[in-house]
Order: structure tokens, then sequence, then C-alpha cells
């Protein structure tokens, strides 16, 4: 089986959608960008249950971009999930999210998240940062060092 180029994004707010599509497209980022509404949705998709019991249709991604206020299931719940399911704990997963708590980011990282992002109020620091997630984890040549030295700070 070939290995899927799909991100899974998980997200609620239409907005935030429509600024990462925009992002993916204007860094001519050709992996497909699926998008789940909320956690139980992210579950579902990375179980292979429910609707996306299809993995032609809805392969497993090679990453995931995660937020953490989710309705239904907290994005801390998703990663510790995830984190405990083998076929489904090397996929790296990168927060994306508004928290700029340090609680958020420690147990995040606790968790086995590979990378937190403050989402920015900016689509031009959005579209840096989406160039950045592209350069550290969806390319063959992944530069040396951490996503975090690599990227700057977490918080943008």
């Amino acid at each position: 089986m070939t290995p899927s180029t799909t991100v899974l994004y998980e997200e609620d707010d239409e907005n935030d959608v429509f600024l990462m599509q925009r992002a993916f497209r204007k860094a001519q980022i050709s992996n497909s960008l699926t998008i789940v509404r909320d956690g139980r949705e992210v579950v579902a998709y990375l179980s292979g249950s429910e609707s996306f019991h299809n993995r032609e249709e809805y392969p497993l991604p090679c990453l995931l971009l995660l937020d953490l206020s989710m309705p239904g299931k907290h994005g801390l719940e998703v990663l510790k999930w995830m984190k405990g399911e083998p076929a489904l704990s090397g996929i790296p997963v990168v927060v994306l999210s508004s928290s700029n708590q340090e609680s958020d980011i420690h147990r995040a990282y606790l968790l086995g998240a590979n990378g937190y992002i403050i989402k920015p109020g900016d689509p031009t620091a959005l579209l840096k940062i989406v160039k950045n997630i592209y350069e550290y984890w969806l390319t063959e040549k992944r530069p040396n060092g951490t996503f975090l030295d690599f990227s700057g700070p977490v918080v943008v």
C-alpha cells in the first residue's frame, strides 16, 4: 500500500477551515487536506469506523493537525487515545490551538504531540506556519533538529 499524503485537520470553526485551505493553496501544497469537525469524528476517521470505513477513500493520514477545544471529545483525549493505539501512534500530531496555556502545551507534549502551534490571528502568519509544517513534516528530507528548533517558539 502506498503511503498516504493526506493531512487530517480537526477544526470546527468554518473561518479557520477556510483560512487553512487557503494557506495550503497559496503554499502550493499538493497533500490532500481532509477536514473533520470534532473529536468524535477524528476518532471515527482514524479508527476507520462509521462513514470512514473505506480506507481507499479515507486513508490514514501522514499528519494530524489537532485542535484542543473541540465539541464531543477534547483534543487531548483524542491525542491520548491515538497514541495508545499501536497502528496510529506513529502518525505525527501537531496541535494547532488558540490556547497558549502552559498546562495545555505541557500536557500535549506529555501525551505525545510532535509539535504545538498557537493559532495566529493573521492569515500571513498562518501561511508561514503552513509552509513550515510542509517543509518539516511533509517533505522527503526533514531538516535536522526538532520541529520547535525548525519553526521557532510555540507562541506566534
